[in-house]
């Protein structure tokens, strides 16, 4: 077997000559695995470190079929928390008759990117991935990878980066300028394309030792622009060519910059530097801001908006994600949802970079010597149709649904739920103004526990059995719903309350109507989703029930229902898991024949008046849309 080898860079060639390396990665409809949870085998090879593929167990496999005979001589792996976790795997090549191990080892544990592991050169039409679980942040039994790519000919001749001498051989510079801290006071030097792209300044713009990332520094004695009292050296999006300032609207389109990125120094007293970020006319939206050990997402003048660690280290490889529709930023760091923050503006543009926030007023010594840096290993950006023009984990837009109605929520105000899109519970029961009893009488169920705030709508379980509920004040036959939502426990002990998401019948009289739970689980922190489906005409209470596992339902997931004529279906991170259709008897009517109904929210008490372990179901959007 071979020994482990793992570059990020170029490697050296093997012993006998090869050609120039070429990609051989087949599409998705030609990757299969042995299990997978929502996070399917075709996330391997989207061209997105933001998604991935996830089997659990060791020995669980990712196949990828070739089409057709190629010389294989190395294969290059992006790990899911590949900065914290190391991936124990072999590749194996497939013989003709059996499954050949090439390569043994594991992943780097300091990278999210793509890695290189090279073998002798074997012919083959398929290659596997034979997963061992993870080492290093913990251990596990789980197998994610974020992308996959086979290759063919010497890995040294690859297009990844390593060896390079200018900026614009590491990063793709054509739709941007540089920003620089030389020149005059409020007027430091650009240097914008083409230009750019022969452009290298030692030391504030230039590659790296290593040649695989271009490295930005800003000293705090540095010049500074007319807006701003601190330097930078980064980088601000322009129009195609990179000769015009571009701008564009948050609510229109989606727009995604994706960086792989890292902080390698710290300005002295005041040690923090912004690495990237979203600008909107003469302000900042959010940044991404290193301050000490602690990695921010700020939002508007608010530096302390969310915090992703604060055990950050200098030198560790990260990836970035903004993507901006529908007046919304979300923010993912290595693959991760972190925050969304709402924003609506038309005068918007990504920068990234090393932004100091630091200058002679607020740190010393008053020197070049002091500064802030960041390492950029790869950036892109893409506008409407390309990388994050659709997001196929929305069952909505894989399967064109159109726009959703008026009745939507996208939860962009704080307070109380809108009145006009929402009931809910009324009545003064245990003497609170909006409380109505709880389910099969545990506990109540009240308005004051579902509330908005920074996007987020959240309801709340308490430990007395206080509990919220939602109902949309909209009743048809037949539509389809799309949630994205998230759940957990935030007290230690007590009984459990049970999140949901269905569709109930207009009258009320399930047994005659039918009932449709399509989000039900038992847990907060549950790692498995359920659905019961309830017959209409159907006294005995026939259902159908339904499992997904593993799926962790602490984590964000977009969840939609497909209620028509012929079919009741069910969708997870645009994946269908569930499809019933007709099925009557004597007992029973046809399963999506209920009359009418309308969706409902909500954290439902099985226990009763004390005992309950708190919890929060915290729902991000509802988008409802016609079936037409």
């Amino acid at each position: 077997m071979a020994g482990l080898t793992v570059v990020t860079a170029a490697l050296a060639g093997p012993a006998t000559a090869q050609p120039a390396g070429e990609e051989v990665t087949p599409g998705a409809g030609a990757v299969t695995a042995s299990t997978s949870d929502a996070n399917v085998p075709a996330n391997a090879v989207d061209g997105d470190l933001g998604t991935r593929w996830s089997g659990e167990g060791d020995g669980a496999w990712l196949q990828l079929d070739l089409g057709t005979a190629e010389t294989v001589s190395h294969v290059k792996l992006a790990a899911h928390q590949g900065t914290s976790r190391q991936n124990v795997f072999e590749l194996q090549a497939w013989d003709g008759a059996a499954w050949e191990t090439v390569y043994e080892g594991r992943t780097s544990g300091g990278s999210a990117a793509l890695e290189t592991f090279a073998f002798d050169p074997v012919e083959t039409s398929r290659i596997r991935y034979l997963g061992h679980g993870y080492e290093g942040d913990g251990e596990g039994d789980w197998n994610s990878l974020t992308e996959v790519e086979v290759w063919t000919g010497d890995p040294g001749d690859d297009p990844p980066p390593g060896g390079a001498e200018l900026p614009s051989e590491v990063l793709d510079l054509s739709d941007w300028k540089v920003t620089l801290p030389i020149g005059e006071d409020g007027d430091p030097t650009e240097i914008f394309q083409p230009d750019l792209d022969g452009y290298s300044h030692d030391p504030y713009f230039q590659v790296n030792d290593a040649g695989d990332a271009v490295r930005f520094r800003a000293p705090v004695n540095g010049v500074t622009t007319g807006g701003s009292s601190y330097p930078r050296s980064e980088l601000r999006e322009m129009e195609e060519g990179g000769e015009d300032e571009t701008e564009w609207s948050s609510t229109s389109g989606t727009h995604t910059m994706t960086v792989r990125e890292a902080f390698t120094h710290l300005p002295e007293v005041k040690p923090e530097v912004v690495g990237a970020q979203i600008h909107g006319g003469d302000d900042d939206v959010t940044a991404l801001r290193l301050r000490g050990s602690e990695l921010w997402i700020t939002k508007e003048d608010t530096v302390e908006h969310h915090l992703i660690t604060d055990d950050y280290e200098l030198g560790d490889v990260f990836e970035l994600r903004y993507v901006v529709s529908g007046g919304e930023i979300e923010i993912y760091y290595n693959g991760d949802l972190e925050t969304t923050i709402e924003h609506s503006d038309s005068t918007n543009y990504f920068k990234a970079g090393a932004y100091t926030q630091a200058n002679c007023e607020r740190s010393s010594p008053c020197s070049e010597d002091n500064y802030g840096e960041v390492e950029i290993q790869d950036l892109t950006i893409s506008h409407d149709g390309s990388n994050g023009g659709s997001d196929e984990t929305e069952a909505a837009q894989r399967y064109d649904w159109g726009t959703p109605l008026p009745i939507s929520d996208e939860f962009d105000y704080t307070g109380p739920v809108d009145p006009t899109r929402w009931a809910v519970p009324s009545g003064d029961v245990g003497g609170t103004e909006g409380c109505w009893e709880g389910h099969d009488g545990n506990g109540r169920r009240c308005a004051k526990n579902s509330t908005v705030d920074d996007g987020i709508l959240t309801m709340l379980g308490e430990a007395n059995g206080d509990t919220g509920w939602l109902r949309q004040e909209r009743d048809e036959q037949y539509g389809r719903w799309e949630i994205r939502s998230r759940s957990r426990n935030t007290g230690d002990e007590g009984g459990l309350y049970h999140p949901l998401h269905l569709i109930w019948p207009t009258e009320g009289n399930r047994l005659e109507n039918g009932e449709y739970d399509w989000v039900e689980y038992s847990d907060p922190d549950s790692q498995c989703l359920g659905a019961f489906l309830h017959y209409p005409q159907s006294p005995t209470d026939e259902k159908e029930g339904v499992d997904l596992c593993p799926m962790d339902m602490t984590e964000w997931h977009n969840f939609a229902f497909e209620w028509t004529p012929d079919a009741l279906v069910g969708y997870v991170d645009g994946e269908e898991w569930f499809r019933f259709e007709d099925g009557a008897n004597e007992d029973r009517g046809n399963i999506q024949t209920m009359p009418s109904g309308h969706l409902n929210i909500q954290l439902d008490n099985f226990t009763g008046e004390s005992g309950v372990r708190p919890a929060v179901f915290e729902v991000d959007w509802v988008r409802t849309y016609d079936i037409t």
